[in-house]
């Protein structure tokens, strides 16, 4: 593992390095980009104004400058830019209705060739589906983390006010970063968090710049390869446990492969096992559907004991 073990540690180290009178002008972008999209996080993104002196990654070079996309995409993943993270961003890897995936060149001072940016649709709360059962029992925290209690918060989320839904927005994808990076550091197959602001968070780019990593839906297996991917997916499985998180959403459409290896991804409806009352019913649920895709190659398995299995040895060891 090199140096750069998460973003913290990076913008640490390039302060050491840097001329302070730049060092001051970049915490100054920073926190004016911070309030930026604190405030904007659940409007859409019309009133960007696109100097054609800003960067302008690659990608979107040749969209119209009035175009959602290019606008959404610049305003994003600027902040970022500004603070020496990423240098461009190439291509559109996944588009989806809560987010789109764009696969970004990294500056040389992170360790890494690619990173991933995954964008944030401003209306994402709107295409989720049955969150009141990842939301159970959950703790209202701001993008920092910290634990909201006040009635204010509370009651602006539940009358689904715009200030509420930005509430809901942030805690849902902070928990995301919250939760990649806790099972990054425990070991888990999961792509090594870079950073998070706003509506985007940036992580380790499985694949290459002309090919990013399919997913297991995508490919086709060998019957030996297959019974070791289930037994490696389910070891994912038990580690996530063992931290208490249930991934909640599950499949062979969030598990990439990549040189005989997995990644899973994709971690915004994780829940806390100590907490959630559905937590068991959605452990339950990702490993039916893992074993059922894995079934198609002829790996027998037993989804329903494997659960119980799982979750009395978690319950044993609390």
């Amino acid at each position: 593992m090199n140096e750069y073990n998460d973003y913290e540690k990076y913008i640490e180290l390039e302060e050491a390095y840097r001329p302070k009178g730049r060092a001051a002008r970049r915490e100054k972008a920073r926190k004016k980009s911070t309030a930026h999209s604190g405030a904007d996080l659940t409007a859409e993104v019309t009133d960007f104004v696109d100097d054609p002196s800003a960067w302008v990654p690659t990608c979107v070079a040749s969209i119209d400058p009035k175009h959602h996309e290019r606008q959404w995409v610049i305003s994003s993943i600027a902040p970022f830019y500004r603070n020496n993270v990423v240098t461009d961003v190439t291509r559109r890897v996944k588009a989806g209705k809560e987010a789109n995936v764009y696969c970004c060149i990294a500056h040389p001072a992170t360790g890494v060739e690619l990173i991933a940016a995954k964008l944030y649709r401003p209306r994402m709360l709107r295409t989720l589906k049955n969150d009141a059962l990842y939301k159970a029992g959950r703790q209202l925290r701001d993008e920092e983390g910290k634990q909201l209690k006040g009635r204010r918060e509370k009651l602006a989320i539940a009358q689904k006010t715009r200030f509420g839904n930005q509430l809901d927005m942030v805690w849902w994808i902070g928990n995301e970063f919250r939760s990649q990076q806790r099972l990054y550091d425990a070991g888990a197959n999961v792509p090594r968090p870079i950073g998070h602001e706003g509506n985007t968070i940036l992580m380790e780019y499985i694949g290459d710049e002309s090919l990013p990593s399919p997913t297991l839906i995508d490919v086709s297996l060998e019957s030996d390869e297959a019974a070791a991917l289930l037994s490696r997916t389910l070891d994912n499985i038990r580690l996530m446990l063992d931290n208490h998180i249930v991934h909640g959403d599950l499949s062979a459409y969030n598990i990439l492969y990549w040189d005989e290896e997995l990644t899973i991804i994709d971690f915004p409806q994780v829940v806390d096992a100590r907490i959630n009352p559905n937590a068991f019913m959605l452990l339950a649920r990702d490993v039916e559907r893992v074993c059922g895709y894995f079934s198609r190659y002829g790996v027998r398995s037993e989804p329903g004991r494997i659960s119980r299995d799982l979750w009395s040895q978690y319950m044993g060891g609390i």
